[in-house]
């Protein structure tokens, strides 16, 4: 684990502003815009459903959140996606 920085499969280790270490989110909240470029495209390893038009699925440490493209709505979470 390293300070600072967050882990995406197929995105390896990428830096965090410091005002969203650690931070949870929840259902009904907007995830920031930072997170949604760390998309992910293998859902079906990780047995998830075909994002609906308009959402995508993405990593956030070690989390896996579905979004509104467009807002960044948070619609699902999943948690502890992957093990270390």
């Amino acid at each position: 684990m390293r300070v600072g920085f967050y882990f995406a499969p197929g995105y390896g280790y990428y830096s965090v502003p410091r005002t969203y270490w650690n931070r949870q989110y929840y259902v009904g909240q907007y995830l920031p815009d930072v997170f949604w470029r760390y998309q992910v495209n293998d859902w079906r390893t990780y047995g998830l459903g075909y994002p609906p038009p308009g959402t995508r699925w993405v990593y956030v440490d070690n989390a896996i959140y579905l979004i509104d493209e467009y807002d960044g709505y948070i619609i699902e979470i999943v948690r502890d996606a992957w093990s270390w």
